[in-house]
């Protein structure tokens, strides 16, 4: 109940759409916490936008195999019907 006190007094202070504009902020970042969204307000850096996420480069797994390892090199196996059985 006291961050919602804190987060009411922080609109009174900072004004209503300041305050929203920096819960939705903190809300993108996953930040659930009346603090951070408090030093957001005192820097003004809810209008600020976030930095993009850095580039993903693909990595091979330690244990990567290569496909053709899980390959089956069995041979074929051929089904002999009656006379052709006798005959061998």
């Amino acid at each position: 109940m006291r961050q919602v006190y804190r987060l009411l007094a922080l609109a009174r202070r900072y004004g209503d759409s300041a305050v929203n504009t920096a819960c939705a902020r903190a809300l993108s970042l996953d930040v659930l916490d009346v603090t951070q969204i408090a030093s957001m307000l005192e820097k003004a850096s809810e209008n600020t936008p976030a930095p993009p996420p850095p580039p993903l480069t693909p990595t091979t797994a330690r244990f990567a195999r290569d496909p053709g390892e899980f390959q089956s090199h069995h041979p074929a196996l051929t089904l002999i019907h009656g006379e052709q059985a006798a005959r061998r």
